[in-house]
């Protein structure tokens, strides 16, 4: 009965079926063929995996990104982002690089965090004479950092899955996002040096500090957030509806830019992201539970066990079938479907569900900005003008240091688990 689960869900992806169509197909194919599974049960997993709390989160997060977005927050963060690091050499560069991790402690998806800062400065960049492709592509892998900066819409889902704590997965983002935004940073500095790209003048004090006094409501949202989960104010959903009606009232009384008449397509569009999700949690759910019932973990913790007794090599060889499976798959529905199987594993393995949490998530984000079907480099494109064929090549670099931050995070447990055991306790 394995083979016609393996089988149905891998033949619905080849004729380019929906992921919830191939998640629900091959668990409904499974139960009819069988006959031990009644269809109630597939029915009842279902609506069953809507019903936790913290998933409440993902569709607040969305709205409150989507508010800060349509508040106007994105131009004052670029000011302040360029007044801060322009007269530095590739100062454009790192400026974009400092934004999309800030605005990626408000969003928490990255294709949001690439169009939100590409639109502005990818032809920012370009006009001071940076090289489009250059401009594309950092911006690309930047906005990578959206998904690993809490808040964080796959850890959300990771924690729903897997029953990690939220928070603590929020905590073990934070460094390993320091990490990629500082990688970035500096290979961004070592291009510009060996290109000569332009710097800003020094800005005057007082109008660094004006701009940050006007950016100071947006760079307040983290804090708010993470200020709110670790003093135990509110839980990590709560945080999540504090942080939509503060970003709704920031954009409407303090950057005066949220017009009442823009709130139904803000609306509208983190509805339909947010159903998009949620759609897909809801239909993982029967297929989570066949891949448990059927015991495939175990299935697979024996196999590896034979394979191999080395934590550090059952780290690489998820981290190869990760960032293999990104190249097609966008980061939910991966999430979604490899989180059942590999959780198991690693505790088996005594490795941390933090830690493999964060590198999981890692993995399957950098999938965004992998040719030649990365979500990030369509919406770069759009925004930046370039074709794909260039930006695919000129990605590589960026994407190559990306890659050697997630494998420091594999084998540098200490990223991850630092703050939730400081912070949080074991």
């Amino acid at each position: 009965m394995l083979a016609v689960f393996a089988v149905s869900f891998v033949g619905l992806l080849c004729v380019s079926a929906p992921i919830v169509v191939a998640l629900g197909g091959s668990a409904l194919a499974y139960a009819l063929i069988s006959g031990n599974i009644p269809i109630t049960t597939l029915i009842q997993t279902t609506f069953g995996g809507l019903a936790a709390f913290p998933l409440l989160a993902v569709p607040l997060f969305m709205l409150t990104g989507n508010l800060m977005a349509a508040g106007g927050i994105t131009p004052d963060l670029v000011k302040f982002a360029r007044l801060l690091m322009g007269h530095i050499r590739g100062g454009l560069g790192l400026a974009t690089i400092l934004t999309c991790a800030v605005f990626a402690a408000i969003s928490g998806a990255a294709v949001a965090t690439a169009v939100a800062v590409g639109v502005v400065m990818i032809p920012a960049m370009i006009k001071a004479g940076y090289e489009d492709d250059v401009a594309a592509a950092v911006t690309s892998v930047a906005s990578c950092m959206g998904p690993i900066i809490p808040p964080s819409i796959p850890f959300i889902i990771y924690g729903v899955t897997a029953n990690v704590s939220i928070g603590a997965l929020f905590l073990g983002g934070v460094l390993p996002g320091i990490l990629m935004c500082a990688a970035l940073m500096l290979y961004m500095y070592g291009v510009a040096s060996r290109r000569g790209y332009p710097r800003d003048p020094k800005t005057p004090p007082k109008e660094l500090m004006m701009a940050t006094w006007k950016a100071l409501p947006g760079l307040f949202m983290p804090v708010l957030i993470m200020g709110g989960i670790l003093s135990g104010m509110f839980t990590p959903t709560e945080a999540a509806g504090i942080a939509a009606v503060y970003a709704a009232l920031v954009g409407t009384f303090v950057y005066k830019r949220l017009a009442l008449k823009e709130l139904p397509q803000v609306l509208l569009i983190s509805g339909l992201e947010s159903g998009m999700v949620m759609l897909l949690i809801a239909i993982s759910e029967p297929f989570a539970w066949i891949v448990a019932a059927d015991q495939i973990p175990q299935i697979l913790v024996t196999w590896i066990s034979q394979l191999t007794s080395s934590p550090y090599l059952v780290l690489l060889l998820i981290n190869i079938f990760l960032l293999l499976l990104g190249i097609p798959m966008e980061t939910a529905p991966a999430l979604v479907i490899v989180t059942p199987v590999l959780a198991p594993i690693a505790a088996h393995m005594g490795i941390d569900p933090v830690h493999i949490g964060i590198v999981i998530c890692l993995n399957l984000v950098l999938g965004l900005v992998t040719p030649p079907v990365g979500a990030v480099l369509f919406a770069v494109c759009g925004v930046g003008k370039i074709a794909l064929d260039r930006l695919g090549k000129a990605v590589w670099p960026p994407f190559l240091w990306a890659v050697l931050v997630l494998a420091i995070v594999t084998y540098v447990p200490w990223l991850s688990t630092f703050l939730p055991r400081l912070l949080m306790g074991n």
